[in-house]
């Protein structure tokens, strides 16, 4: 199995996403992470799914978990109303948010090449060759999927 086998397309996403639009690709897609284009539309970054929810959730909330239990439906639904005003970019300038450079896989790269430069890297999506509008990457669902089946395989094996 090679980065080639598992490639898939990711949506892109601008400075200028905000953060309901960024929320509603990764839940359609089940996305482990977002690919941030540059101006040219060229992959430049990747942030964790996670850090979008950050985006999303006031930062007093964050500073203070025990306001989240007593916030009644209301409170949450003028919470959730602001969402749309909150940026990819402001995710970027944010220095509680960890954003990570594209991590490139060769699309020869089997599958141990693959999971050991994603560890190493730290990173939940690599792309798969070099930068392009029409870029593809690996996810770590689908490394893991594949380590699970090679793992399975070799199992029925003995």
């Amino acid at each position: 199995m090679h980065a080639s086998d598992l490639q898939e397309k990711l949506p892109l996403v601008r400075r200028e996403t905000t953060a309901i639009e960024a929320a509603e690709l990764i839940a359609k897609g089940r996305l482990a992470g977002l690919v941030v284009a540059d101006e040219e539309g060229l992959p430049r970054a990747i942030i964790n799914s996670s850090d979008v929810l950050r985006l999303m959730v006031p930062g007093y909330m964050l500073a203070d978990l025990s306001l989240a239990g007593v916030l009644d439906e209301a409170g949450s639904d003028e919470m959730w109303a602001r969402i749309n005003e909150r940026t990819i970019g402001d995710m970027l300038d944010d220095n509680d948010v960890t954003v990570k450079d594209i991590t490139h896989v060769d699309p020869d790269a089997n599958l141990v090449e693959i999971a050991a430069t994603m560890v190493d890297a730290g990173v939940e999506i690599a792309m798969v060759g070099e930068a392009s509008p029409a870029s593809a990457f690996v996810s770590l669902p689908a490394v893991m999927d594949a380590i699970v089946a090679a793992y399975r395989a070799g199992v029925k094996r003995r």
